[in-house]
């Protein structure tokens, strides 16, 4: 997927641990993807020998940054974290751990432990990855598996 350099482009990655099916995980999940609009997510039973139990949930949530005179000053950096900062707070994670890479272009959120559940939501976020212009996890912008190439299949 190709974004926008005036784009936050966040993954969020959520835990779900008191449900027994999947069908009751998304119902669960409902409302907070439809408040995000994530423009692509994952969903997935939880590894049995993994860290996490339940389910897990991988949202990709895209944002326009703010201009550059409208934050702080005007540094990617500041631009980055006026677009984390609201969706951290909503996630009920702490936005001043969110750590910056060395370029401002990047950085992640990592809950300490258990994830955190924010009000009365069922799941909790355990962690947020955020880049300009970019998905965290494929800064490049290579074609996953999940995308068309546009290339003819054989």
């Amino acid at each position: 997927m190709r974004f926008s350099p005036d784009d936050a482009v966040v993954r969020v990655q959520l835990n779900l641990q008191q449900v027994s099916c999947a069908a009751e995980a998304l119902r669960a999940w409902l409302p907070l993807v439809s408040q995000l609009r994530p423009v692509a997510m994952e969903f997935e039973a939880a590894h049995p020998a993994g860290l996490r139990r339940g389910f897990l949930a991988d949202l990709l949530v895209v944002s326009a940054l703010a201009s550059d005179a409208a934050v702080g000053d005007g540094t990617a950096r500041h631009r980055l974290l006026s677009a984390v900062t609201p969706l951290a707070e909503r996630l009920g994670l702490d936005p001043a751990g969110f750590e910056v890479d060395e370029e401002g272009t990047g950085g992640v959120l990592s809950a300490k432990g258990e994830p955190v559940v924010s009000g009365d939501a069922p799941h909790g976020a355990y962690l947020l990855l955020a880049r300009i212009g970019a998905d965290p996890l494929n800064p490049e912008g290579e074609a996953t598996d999940s995308e068309d190439t546009g290339e003819d299949l054989p």
